[in-house]
């Protein structure tokens, strides 16, 4: 009878043992999980910054593309007044 009994005390510690262990994995998955959490929230963060950012380039684009295109209508006016101006000269 001491035999089991020492066979049961041996299997609560080694069960309390257990559970200490599942405790602390548990644990340790509820931080991993926070993390993880917080790793996608800044990437999800980081992907909406990184759109703002494209969009202010393709906006900076745009007005590079019209301010050009502005430019030339003044050279080519320019080129039209000179061209009138020498005309009026002669």
């Amino acid at each position: 009878m001491n035999k089991k009994l020492a066979e049961i005390d041996g299997m609560n510690k080694t069960i309390g043992s257990l559970q200490e262990k599942i405790k602390k994995l548990v644990h340790e998955n509820t931080e991993i999980d926070s993390e993880v959490r917080n790793a996608q929230e800044n990437l999800r963060l980081s992907a909406n910054q990184n759109q703002k950012l494209v969009q202010e380039l393709n906006d900076y684009k745009n007005k590079i593309a019209a301010n050009d295109q502005e430019s030339n209508l003044l050279r080519q006016k320019m080129s039209k007044l000179i061209s009138e101006n020498k005309n009026l000269d002669d």
